[in-house]
């Protein structure tokens, strides 16, 4: 598999329907890890991990090390190709990389946010994706959410993220709630 750069193109960012390649994209991505670092789990999370959710064509992964320090897993993944996005470099204290990977002809964009099981990202990821799952109500106002985020700014991932944050607080919330 040859691990390429982040797609910052347009059609990127767009808001698609679910396409069920991301499965197969994430398959892919999780054997050409595994196999090169031991005892690294990849978990597919986000919108493309939600089968029927629409979202950007980005492949979110949690990958969970076992490694005490995170920045050395980080520089472990960028030994495979993986690199830091410019726009979240020295943005993001959390360690994340990215890449990009060519599938039935058609490049994705993955995001990994490394972390260890159980870390927010990890546990807060796979609650939200599990409520998503479980109540259409809530994924339609997510994807309204994302639809709303995208028309004020569709190039910038730091404007789109603030303006989905009101709802997924609020999904969020219902998860708490007891």
């Amino acid at each position: 598999m040859n691990i390429g750069p982040f797609d910052e193109s347009l059609e990127h960012r767009n808001i698609l329907p679910y396409d069920p390649a991301y499965a197969e994209v994430f398959a892919r991505v999780q054997r050409h890890v595994q196999q090169r670092l031991g005892g690294v789990e990849l978990v597919h999370i986000g919108s493309t991990a939600i089968v029927g959710l629409r979202g950007k064509p980005m492949v979110d992964i949690a990958a969970l090390t076992p490694r005490d320090d995170l920045r050395a897993a980080q520089a472990e993944f960028e030994a495979l190709g993986f690199h830091r996005r410019p726009v979240w470099v020295d943005k993001d204290e959390k360690p994340y990389v990215c890449a990009s990977v060519r599938h039935g002809g058609r490049r994705f964009n993955l995001n990994l946010h490394i972390c260890h099981r159980g870390d927010p990202v990890h546990k807060d990821s796979l609650a939200f994706m599990d409520i998503l799952e479980r109540r259409p109500d809530l994924r339609r106002k997510y994807e309204q959410a994302k639809d709303r985020a995208h028309a004020i700014d569709p190039v910038n991932p730091e404007v789109y993220n603030r303006e989905k944050e009101a709802v997924i607080r609020e999904i969020h919330a219902l998860i708490d709630a007891p």
